[in-house]
């Protein structure tokens, strides 16, 4: 009998073409990154969880916000994030909270 095993099946669909990527050579740049996608009229309001995905020479593959919560604090599923960063194959990331 073989081993039989439930598993996971992803597919990669390229969203936003590789030229368009921006680099991220410094925190600046991730922090000006940043900013430009949080909500300013919620910023100051509720706590926002997001991961920058990056592949291997820097290059922002893509921004998911991976929770948002109240005033005092948001939760994270790590399983979630793992299951992001593996779907995207994604080399590096970039874990940004904002609090007030």
């Amino acid at each position: 009998m073989k081993d039989k095993v439930n598993e996971i099946k992803i597919s990669y669909k390229e969203r936003i073409t590789s030229p368009f990527w921006q680099k991220i050579s410094s925190s600046k740049d991730a922090s000006e990154l940043l900013y430009s996608h949080w909500n300013k009229n919620t910023i100051e309001v509720q706590e926002s969880f997001k991961i920058v995905l990056l592949n291997n020479s820097n290059k922002v593959k893509g921004i998911y916000q991976l929770s948002q919560g109240g005033i005092t604090g948001t939760m994270i599923d790590l399983r979630i994030l793992f299951a992001v960063v593996l779907k995207t194959l994604s080399v590096a990331i970039i874990l940004t909270h904002y609090v007030k």
